[in-house]
């Protein structure tokens, strides 16, 4: 024969009111276990998104100097596309950027915006130092900069509308390159 007899002592004891309350402190550690379970989450989604907004921006020649601290933590590097260095192969657009006569290489790895082939186009990249030797306009390095992400600074529109204030667009802007002492090549 089976035995129908209540398992828990409470229910044996035919006190409703206690297996009420027994149940109630179930519900409610359920319901907090799941409150900080979303807590724990959202606070991982934070994070996430502070890593996001706070990477590190420099300037071409920041990034050449304080390459060491930055290691090979992801940053935005910012400078004007060469226009004679970009080479596209296989799906990955090789270019350099320069700032302040510092030029640095780029292994951009996502198709460019359109807009990317305005010449000496302002850009800013997000990615890393990989170490690799590179020759650039300025000489031979030990570092290029592998970009997944580009923000071209702004468009054609403008350049077209205002030609006769930003001059000729196959070459730097005036003064641009006139301290670096070396020679940019021309489109």
């Amino acid at each position: 024969m089976t035995d129908l007899s209540p398992r828990h002592p409470l229910e044996a004891s035919g006190d409703r009111a206690a297996v009420r309350r027994q149940m109630g402190r179930r519900r409610k550690a359920v319901i907090g276990a799941f409150v900080l379970l979303l807590l724990i989450a959202g606070g991982a989604a934070t994070i996430a998104g502070l890593r996001n907004a706070t990477l590190f921006f420099r300037n071409a020649d920041e990034a050449i100097a304080e390459r060491v601290e930055l290691g090979d933590r992801r940053f935005r590097l910012q400078g004007r596309v060469v226009p004679a260095s970009v080479a596209v192969d296989g799906g990955v657009t090789t270019f350099e950027v320069i700032h302040n006569c510092a030029s640095v290489a780029v292994r951009h790895s996502v198709d460019p915006p359109d807009l990317f082939e305005s010449p000496w186009i302002p850009v800013v990249l997000e990615g890393r130092w990989v170490p690799g030797e590179v020759a650039t306009v300025a000489g031979r390095d030990t570092h290029f900069f592998s970009s997944d992400n580009m923000l071209v600074k702004h468009t054609n529109e403008y350049a077209a509308a205002n030609a006769d204030r930003i001059g000729d667009p196959d070459e730097p802007p005036e003064g641009f390159l006139d301290d670096c002492p070396f020679e940019v090549p021309r489109l």
